[in-house]
């Protein structure tokens, strides 16, 4: 028997409760640091892959079961030193490639997954309090990790939490640490001390970022960075080539010009010959809303077409920052008289706000990927059917809405949904060509471009009117198009070519309903299940095939233990995605939902004890189940319910998640309750292994069939297991 003293169990919860924060904080700066120095595809994948580390740890627990007490507190110090170790190297180092840094991304995560399935095998009898600390931990570190990289940033964060946990370390074990280790982990604690005062990394050049293949100045070792800042949301740099434009990066590829503009407009005025100008030169000229601002350079032109009133809404705080921080090259043009800056997500905007708008204007608001899966990965709430209603309804009764768009394709989802609206305003057809008209960019800033070659548009500026275009104006955009040296693709009654566009939509294969709320991948250009994701989610199911293959655990007990992980995940990612709307931010959503679940459910577990059976049936099981089918369904009502204060939102959404984050904390511990010793390492990690196939399943899900599909598909795996649970033995 594994009877544990009290200190035992505290000694236990602290290991626990700092080895999981410590894990929780380190996963969310790898997706910081992945994204600077990798394309998205590669920084979900890596990061995916890398968590498969905890079931590996959960698998050497199981195989060093007795050593493990022993070896217990020398893995904790290990593990603290390792997550430093691991980030000095990815950033000291030159571009190493996406293998190099998934092997540098698991150790750390073998480690955590070692000491945490380790310490429940070994204190099997308080494994509902230690999956308690365990979950509270993280729910704590989700929401501190956040605070942490915005207070000072990603890489500091990291030598914070890894000062704590050798701190930790030292107090735990230092009857039984020797004198020479004492000696080692203090010097260190006091390097860690200094560098929080005088970071380290000031010293050391950001060879992974500034020689990354995916970073647009890693060929231009003469672009000087003068200005760069680092938070949990991006990384925004302003590079300074000598020439007339300086360029922000954000993450080291989404770029937007900034004009070097002494507030003299005559300077900026070739901004007037880009195809997007075109939006702001003919109509009512009040008022202006610009989403995505970027640099600013909109906000220039609607200045020279006479724009009185201009709100430039940017989700990036960086962006205005840095425009701030070079007002003497840029002319600190969001300081302007006239000049509103908004940071927010351009839909939550939308929503909230009462104020009426003569053009509402969205320019290249996510860079292009070429159909790369991580961009199509990424909700994005501005481009769909609904969010285009909700421009429009923003509009004045002559307003007009404009997008400058990447190619031909996002053009045909464009225009698919504004036919749509324009169709639920009772137009039919042939009237609806008079309201849209659509120009292709030949040339930008003296560079030609591709312009129309075969069925490619080039950057089609598309412009959608409150009311019908008339021939006046027609012929004015006509004129101002061919000015400029641009291309009139459609322009009501003096090129009509509706009926051109049409024909070459209907030859494309593009997955036209991908831009609704429920589903709003709007870089999700096909119809079919992604591949990439396919391959991902089959190698963690090797992975626990392999872990599987001496039968500790039976095949009923993998099935429970697979089966709560996956409809955990599809439950959390979902929520996660589907709530960044009426929270406003992405990373509001993250911390909220993140946070909530897993202190809830750290609450469940504590209780999981008295949890109650129906006819031999674990009954947490079907609550999950309901529960997040109801948050769900009431979720949904925000769609209708924004003008609702945020603060007011968010509690509103934490008053609906906390019961379903209390019950899905349940089922795990009462499955380890009911499993031999031995059984309990393995099982963690066939469950930690799981929670990776959950997390690429859930993205899956959601891109093919929406995120209503993909919460029933994971509350149907709670129901499941609740009505086939006799069969799983032993639980």
């Amino acid at each position: 028997m594994y009877r544990l003293q009290p200190r035992a169990v505290v000694k236990d919860m602290t290991v626990v409760f700092f080895s999981s924060l410590a894990m929780i904080i380190f996963e969310i700066f790898l997706s910081r640091f992945f994204s600077v120095i990798l394309d998205y595809n590669y920084v979900f994948l890596i990061i995916s892959l890398a968590t498969l580390g905890i079931g590996v740890g959960g698998y050497l627990a199981y195989k060093w079961n007795e050593r493990f007490i022993e070896m217990s507190t020398s893995i904790l110090g290990t593990f603290a030193v390792s997550m430093m170790l691991v980030v000095l190297t990815m950033y000291a180092l030159p571009y190493q490639g996406i293998v190099f840094y998934a092997l540098c991304a698991i150790l750390p995560f073998i480690l955590g997954g070692l000491i945490l399935a380790g310490t429940m095998q070994s204190s099997k009898e308080q494994v509902h309090i230690l999956y308690f600390v365990d979950l509270v931990a993280a729910g704590l570190g989700a929401t501190g990790a956040i605070f942490l990289m915005n207070a000072i940033n990603p890489i500091q964060t990291i030598g914070l939490i890894t000062f704590v946990l050798i701190f930790v370390y030292l107090v735990v074990s230092y009857r039984k640490t020797g004198r020479w280790s004492k000696f080692v982990y203090s010097f260190v604690l006091m390097g860690l001390a200094l560098n929080m005062v005088y970071p380290f990394l000031d010293f050391i050049e950001f060879k992974a970022y500034r020689t990354s293949p995916f970073t647009v100045f890693s060929k231009r070792p003469d672009a000087k960075i003068v200005y760069t800042h680092w938070d949990a949301f991006s990384r925004t740099d302003v590079y300074d080539t000598k020439d007339e434009l300086l360029y922000m990066t954000i993450d080291g590829s989404a770029m937007s010009p900034i004009s070097k503009y002494s507030k003299e407009l005559k300077e900026v005025d070739y901004l007037l010959t880009t195809t997007g100008a075109l939006s702001f030169q003919h109509g009512p000229k009040k008022s202006a809303l610009i989403i995505g601002a970027g640099g600013g350079q909109e906000v220039l032109t609607a200045q020279m077409s006479g724009f009185e009133e201009i709100d430039a809404v940017d989700i990036n705080k960086g962006s205005f920052d840095a425009v701030h921080a070079l007002a003497g090259l840029s002319g600190d043009i969001f300081h302007q008289n006239g000049v509103k800056e908004i940071i927010s997500d351009g839909r939550s905007y939308i929503k909230k706000t009462t104020k009426k708008y003569d053009l509402i204007y969205l320019s290249l608001v996510k860079k292009q990927s070429e159909n790369g899966l991580g961009l199509a990965l990424t909700e994005n709430f501005i481009y769909t059917h609904e969010a285009l209603k909700d421009y429009m309804n923003r509009l004045n009764s002559d307003g007009r809405l404009a997008f400058l768009l990447h190619d031909d394709t996002e053009l045909n989802k464009m225009m698919y949904a504004a036919k749509k609206y324009y169709q639920g305003q009772g137009m039919d057809e042939k009237s609806i060509k008079n309201y849209i008209a659509v120009v292709g960019t030949y040339q930008h800033l003296g560079h030609v471009l591709v312009g129309m070659k075969g069925p490619i548009i080039n950057r089609p500026l598309l412009i959608l009117q409150k009311q019908p275009m008339d021939k006046e104006m027609a012929q004015l955009l006509m004129d101002s198009t061919l000015h400029i040296q641009q291309i009139p693709i459609h322009i009501p009654h003096i090129n009509d070519q509706y009926g051109t566009l049409q024909a070459l939509f209907n030859t494309q294969h593009v997955n036209v309903n991908s831009n609704r709320d429920d589903r709003p991948f709007f870089y999700n250009k096909t119809n079919q299940f992604p591949m990439g994701l396919v391959v991902a989610i089959m190698i963690p199911i090797l992975v626990a095939m392999f872990l599987l293959r001496r039968r500790v655990l039976s095949s009923g007990q993998a099935v429970y233990f697979s089966g709560i992980a996956i409809g955990f995940m599809l439950i959390e990612v979902t929520f996660i995605q589907k709530l960044s709307l009426p929270l406003g931010h992405p990373t509001r959503s993250f911390v909220t939902v993140l946070g909530v679940l897993l202190v809830a459910g750290g609450i469940g577990s504590y209780c999981s004890k008295q949890g109650k059976t129906i006819y031999g049936r674990y009954s947490p099981l079907v609550i999950i189940g309901f529960l997040a089918l109801l948050a769900n369904t009431l979720v949904g009502l925000f769609d209708h319910s924004l003008e609702i204060p945020e603060t007011h939102r968010m509690f509103i959404i934490v008053v609906l998640l906390f019961p379903l984050g209390f019950f899905m904390g349940m089922p795990f511990p009462h499955g380890l309750a009911h499993l031999q010793h031995e059984q309990v390492a393995m099982s963690w990690g066939i469950n930690g292994v799981m929670t990776v196939v959950g997390s690429l399943l859930a993205a899956a899900l959601s891109l093919t069939f929406g995120f209503t599909v993909t919460l029933w598909i994971g509350a149907s795996i709670y129901i499941l297991l609740f009505i086939f649970q006799p069969t799983v033995k032993s639980v």
